[in-house]
């Protein structure tokens, strides 16, 4: 019972290579994102559209 409480302050891990969505106020704004590294400082997502940028990993869903 103790590791779901901790589960749900942790920050969000995603292994590079993973494919993930972008989550803004409720809706997918940006898809098919692919995961190049992850800092203490956020995510490096590589965009099919608009290159790649810094994302916040409690915005990010990994896909299926």
């Amino acid at each position: 019972m103790l590791k779901f409480f901790q589960s749900l302050f942790q920050t969000p891990r995603f292994p590079v290579g993973v494919r993930v969505n972008r989550l803004h106020q409720g809706s997918l704004d940006r898809t098919d994102g692919r995961v190049v590294a992850q800092t203490d400082e956020g995510v490096l997502v590589e965009w099919p559209r608009n290159g790649s940028g810094w994302e916040r990993p409690q915005a990010l869903c990994q896909q299926g």
